[in-house]
């Protein structure tokens, strides 16, 4: 396997915290002053019962909710710091990716490849999986397809988060922080049994915090403004039945982040590939307008943490949630349980919202969801627990059912731009235009119109129907060896309706042609003559006469509308097996090694396939993307438990992935679509170290080095497309993977002090990003080959440190924390659009924040 750069790599590296309390010895339910020698036995529920991490043959990380809290990590994006292979980027769209595979795009078509659940829950929408961690007893990240036990089929693999149950005595705690940029947070939560039977617990959290990034046209931009509530209830029903409950209700009203752009393609289409002039372009045979447009936001010329998107800019991050669960366990007998999962979650998320543009102040080209979309998902799972031949087979098996729908109003909208004589007749002749054939000032007349599609608006639909059959049985062939099977069939119903409409060229010219200085040229596409020169800047006078006559989102009349409707059933069967083998006691008895075990796993994962709009062509089928992994991997416990050393190793080949890419409609519309990549290969490896080096100290490491490589990629060049209609097929397999970096790392330091005035834990944390491609067409990888710093995000280095005090009676805790103490500027998001728009849009990480945060327990 090419795991070359993992020897290397190692010394940059951290693994998951472990509070300070994990380092105590404990007695009748209450720390002791002496802290302990041996790394606490960490439990996890990877195969749907609860096992030592240390003897399950998966890659997982596990975190406690106290783990979280020593590690100052409020959410879900987060925990990409500490775990290795995750990359989750929480910019204009969410993004989660583990070993290379996530999903780029928040639109409603696209099913998350990295599965997220809370209490079991499935949250089948990548906008509602960034959950702050309020009330989390612990979280698992499985690395590698789920493609057997977790109840939605995925690629990527799968962050499990379990809240804390109520419990029987009353209690609970209250935490408030307060930090720089005006940061407000409170966290609390109650346990209030109603008699033995009946236990409630209830939890309210408030995070405000104002936003860094300055906008002089509009309002300061990544903000935080969230609340939540979460109400469970926990009915004893018997000595064999439980049935617990949750609610959960999360309001959000914050603002994304804005970008910055910069120029990395001056031959890209909407630069000078098609010769278009944009509003304030006035002499032809030098256009400057959209270059300037982007260069007005470019970082290196702006303030730091200053941005300019223009007053058109829709950041807002809106979003009402509401989530109900239920889960009835029930224990058939000493050998065999029964759970039942009932999930309910509706989301509407508020617009006007942007999700894309050309990155300038001026609104050249924008992407905007209007209006409310609506996610309401209902999900069963029935799960059989078991084992057999007292206890030498052990079995899961169960049910998967979920119904979706899915609802949003899309823009894509851009304005009226303008051609010179010489320019137009090159390209209506299926030419590339030459602008020096243009003379200084231009020839006349300007031509201005619709060159460029004006607005189309999408009404996109989806009902999805999700059924499944799964099971796993684990046989203990002997104390050493235990060999596991299980499989899937998953049978997924896609019904999407889109209505399509596009702006009404006709009365677009009506309108501009009532200003007698315009003339008609052609109503069906849009054009107009200019009685004037190029020196008037005929493109904003047009436009500014149609902004008069139509006001709104949606700049321009629109026309009749286009439905068009699909219905498709992606099925699969995803198998597995896994072998591990336990090192011997006997082989142990004194010597470095306190327990070992080593394990190979092939497993599969399934995609399924949906519909996507593509401007005026209506739905198109994208397929469904699979994936095959083969992995290596073992687990050791040494110096007595003091040094924990996790490895796996891992090949995965990946059939027909889901890209998002950009491309074009039939009315030559730049539009954001799907297709499939035939093949790619992923290889790579991760460790993970936790070392205890004395009672007193914690040390921790991670490393992950993943190697992408597509095998086949074909993909149409745009610009013979947009000029003459010539279909060219582009080989793009030399291409990286875009948005999750080759190499992760981080190192994690604690100290517990132990005094008469309480606890002191100073704790730093060091996490490590690699650079990152971001380019999103074939252009941008040419891009690479000249300027490669143009399309990748740098790689960097953040510092956190905590400082905590925790009193004798343990119910009083001061820490003060600093994150990204060095002031790091690092990218969190970025998108390189080399052969269409030409521009790189990126969006900058959090600076350094620091703050106090107090908990009182009772």
């Amino acid at each position: 396997m090419a795991v070359n750069h993992i020897s290397r790599g190692i010394l940059l590296g951290l693994a998951v915290a472990v509070t300070p309390s994990a380092l105590f010895a404990e007695e009748g339910g209450s720390k002791k002053k002496n802290l302990s020698s041996a790394l606490e036995e960490v439990l996890v529920t990877a195969r749907k019962r609860s096992e030592n991490i240390q003897e399950t043959p998966v890659a997982v990380t596990a975190i406690s909710g106290d783990d979280l809290r020593a590690q100052g990590i409020l959410s879900t994006a987060e925990l990409s710091k500490s775990v290795p292979s995750l990359q989750i980027n929480d910019s204009t769209a969410p993004q989660i990716f583990i070993r290379g595979i996530g999903q780029r795009a928040p639109m409603a078509r696209f099913d998350p490849s990295v599965s997220v659940y809370l209490d079991g829950i499935f949250i089948p929408r990548p906008d509602g999986q960034l959950l702050d961690t309020i009330d989390i007893e612990s979280v698992q990240v499985l690395r590698g397809p789920q493609g057997t036990l977790f109840g939605k089929n995925n690629t990527g693999g799968a962050l499990v988060f379990t809240l804390i149950k109520p419990g029987e005595e009353f209690g609970g705690y209250v935490e408030g922080a307060l930090g720089n940029y005006n940061e407000q947070r409170m966290r609390a939560a109650v346990d209030m049994p109603v008699n033995d039977e009946l236990l409630t617990r209830l939890a309210l959290a408030s995070h405000r915090r104002d936003g860094f990034l300055k906008d002089p046209s509009s309002s300061t931009n990544q903000s935080v403004d969230r609340l939540s509530a979460i109400f469970q209830t926990r009915w004893l029903a018997s000595d064999a039945i439980t049935l617990d409950t949750m609610t959960f209700l999360g309001k959000t009203r914050e603002r994304f982040p804005s970008y910055h752009c910069s120029v990395i393609n001056e031959d890209a289409l909407f630069i000078n590939g098609l010769g278009i002039l944009w509003p304030g372009d006035t002499d032809p045979s030098n256009p400057s307008a959209y270059q300037d447009n982007c260069k007005a936001n470019d970082r290196d010329s702006l303030p730091d943490l200053v941005t300019n998107q223009g007053p058109s800019q829709r950041q807002i991050k809106h979003q009402d949630t509401l989530m109900f669960g239920a889960t009835l366990d029930w224990e058939l007998n000493e050998n065999h349980s029964l759970k039942t999962i009932l999930g309910y979650r509706d989301a509407i998320k508020k617009g006007p919202q942007q999700t894309a543009d050309e990155g300038g102040p001026a609104a050249f080209l924008r992407g905007t969801v209007l209006d409310d979309a609506d996610q309401e998902s209902l999900t069963l799972e029935l799960q059989l627990n078991g084992e057999f031949f007292d206890g030498a087979v052990e079995y899961a098996a169960g049910l998967f059912w979920q119904d979706e729908f899915k609802s949003e109003r899309y823009l894509l909208s851009s304005p009226l731009v303008g051609a010179d004589a010489i320019s137009l007749a090159q390209l209506l002749a299926g030419n590339v235009p030459d602008s020096s054939l243009i003379p200084p000032g231009g020839s006349a007349p300007p031509v201005v119109g619709a060159l460029v599609p004006l607005d189309t608006v999408q009404d996109f639909a989806i009902d999805g129907e999700t059924l499944a059959i799964f099971t796993q049985a684990t046989w203990h062939i002997s104390e050493q060896f235990e060999l596991t099977l299980g499989g899937r069939y998953t049978e997924e119903d896609r019904q999407s309706e889109l209505i399509t409409r596009t702006s009404d060229l006709a009365a677009v010219t009506d309108i501009v042609s009532a200003d007698l200085r315009f003339i008609t040229l052609d109503q069906g596409l849009g054009l107009l003559t200019y009685l004037g020169t190029w020196a008037d800047d005929p493109i904003t006078l047009a436009n500014d006469i149609l902004k008069a006559s139509v006001t709104g989102e949606i700049g321009s009349p629109l026309g009749a509308p286009v439905r068009d409707y699909m219905d498709s059933t992606f099925k699969e069967f995803t198998p597995m097996a896994s072998g591990s083998w336990m090192v011997p006691d006997a082989w142990l008895d004194g010597g470095f090694i306190s327990s070992g075990m080593a394990y190979a796993t092939w497993s599969n994962g399934f995609k399924s396939g949906f519909h996507e709009p593509s401007g005026v062509d209506g739905l198109l089928v994208v397929e469904p993307e699979s994936l095959e992994n083969r992995e290596i991997g073992f687990k050791i416990d040494a110096l007595d438990h003091s040094l924990r050393f996790n490895v796996a190793l891992y090949s995965m080949t990946f059939e027909n992935m889901q890209l998002i890419t950009v491309g074009l409609d039939s009315a030559n519309s730049l539009v954001v679509t799907s297709q499939n990549a035939g093949k790619s290969m992923i290889e790579g490896g991760e460790i993970e170290v936790l070392w205890l080096p004395s009672p007193a100290m914690l040390v921790s490491l991670t490393y992950s080095n993943n190697n992408y490589k597509f095998l086949e990629f074909d993909d149409v060049a745009l610009t013979p497309l947009a000029v003459s209609g010539e279909t060219v097929i582009l080989d793009r397999s030399d291409e990286e993977f875009a948005v999750s970096p080759r190499q992760s790392a981080s190192l994690g330091v604690q100290y517990t002090i132990v005094s008469d005035a309480g606890l002191f834990v100073p704790r730093f944390d060091l996490s490590y990003k690699g650079e990152t491609y971001m380019g999103f067409d074939d252009g941008s990888w040419e891009v690479t080959k000249t300027n490669p710093g143009a399309v990748y995000a740098d790689d960097y280095v953040l510092l956190d440190a905590r400082l905590s005090w925790t009193n004798n009676n343990d119910d009083l805790s001061i820490a003060v924390y600093g994150k990204n103490l060095t002031d790091e500027r690092y990218d969190i998001g970025a998108v390189a659009t080399g052969e269409s728009l030409g521009t790189f849009a990126r969006v900058l990480g959090e600076p350094r924040f620091y703050g106090v945060e107090v908990r009182k327990t009772f």
